[in-house]
C-alpha cells in the first residue's frame, strides 16, 4: 500500500513538471473589405474626420480623382493601409489591378516616346514620382524637352548622374533613327544646302543644337545668312574656329 502511494505521488510530480504542449497558432483572419456606406459609420477615421473631405481630391491638390473612385464603389482601405495618424501607405500594386500600368505612350509630338512604367515601379515607390513630379492623371501634364533639360519631369532623374542624360534622345525616341539622313534646304538664287544630320549627331549630342539653336521642327526658309554672320543658327559653330566659316559658301551650297 505504501509503495502504491509512492508510485502515484512520483507519477503526479512527473506529469506536473512536463512541458505544456504549444498552443495552436491562431489562424490569420483575412481583412474584410467593407463597402463605402459601411465605412462612414464603421471606420474609426470617420468618427472624427469628415468623410466627404477625404472622398474628394482636395487633400492632394486636385491631382487624384478620389470622387471618381468613390463613385465606382471603392473605398479607402481597398487602396490604403492606415497607420494611425502618421501616414497612409498606398498599396503599390492596387492600381495595376484595374489600369494597364506597363507601357505609357507620349504621342503629342512628332517624336513619340514610350515610358516603361512597370520597370520604374519595380525600382521606385509611387511617391517618388507622384504627385510631386507627375500628376496622377493621364494627359494632365504636357512634358517638353525644355522642361526636362531644366530638371523637371523626367529630368529630375535623367540628368546623367542618377540615370542616363535626357540628351540621349534615342534612349526614348525610337524614331530618331529616321533622322539619320541628309536634309535638303531649297535656296533661291544659290545652290541648295544639304545638311547631314547623321554626321552632326555623331559629333554632337542633340541638346548641343536643340532647342537653343534650332526648334525641334522644320526650319525651311527661316535661316538667314545675316543671322549666321551674327553667330546664330549655323553660325554658332561655323565661325572659322569650331567649324568652317559660313563665308565658305561652297561647303554648304551645292550647284
Amino acid at each position: 500500500m505504501k509503495w502504491l502511494v509512492v508510485v502515484i505521488t512520483i507519477s503526479t510530480l512527473i506529469l506536473g513538471c512536463s512541458p505544456k504542449k504549444a498552443d495552436k497558432p491562431l489562424e490569420k483572419v483575412p481583412q474584410r473589405v467593407i463597402s463605402r456606406d459601411e465605412a462612414v459609420g464603421s471606420l474609426p477615421c470617420f468618427k472624427c474626420h469628415s468623410y466627404q473631405k477625404f472622398s474628394t481630391p482636395l487633400q492632394m491638390g486636385g491631382v487624384f480623382p478620389h470622387q471618381k473612385h468613390m463613385d465606382a464603389g471603392y473605398h479607402c482601405n481597398q487602396c490604403h493601409d492606415p497607420k494611425g495618424h502618421q501616414h497612409i501607405v498606398v498599396n503599390r500594386n492596387i492600381c495595376s489591378n484595374c489600369h494597364n500600368m506597363k507601357i505609357i505612350v507620349f504621342d503629342r509630338t512628332a517624336l513619340p516616346s514610350k515610358f516603361d512604367h512597370e520597370a520604374h515601379a519595380k525600382m521606385f515607390n509611387c511617391k517618388d514620382c507622384h504627385p510631386n513630379i507627375f500628376l496622377m492623371s493621364a494627359g494632365a501634364t504636357r512634358v517638353t524637352m525644355k522642361d526636362i533639360y531644366s530638371g523637371a519631369y523626367c529630368g529630375a532623374c535623367h540628368d546623367g548622374k542618377k540615370a542616363f542624360a535626357s540628351s540621349e534622345c534615342v534612349k526614348c525616341h525610337n524614331k530618331m533613327k529616321g533622322f539619320e539622313k541628309e536634309l535638303s534646304y531649297k535656296v533661291e538664287g544659290m545652290g541648295n544646302v544639304v545638311f547631314s544630320h547623321k554626321f552632326h549627331t555623331t559629333a554632337f549630342s542633340c541638346d548641343s543644337c536643340h532647342p537653343k539653336l534650332f526648334d525641334m521642327k522644320k526650319t525651311q526658309g527661316k535661316m538667314k545668312m545675316d543671322d549666321m554672320y551674327q553667330g546664330k543658327t549655323c553660325g554658332s559653330c561655323h565661325n572659322g574656329n569650331i567649324a568652317t566659316a559660313v563665308t565658305d559658301c561652297g561647303k554648304c551650297h551645292k550647284g
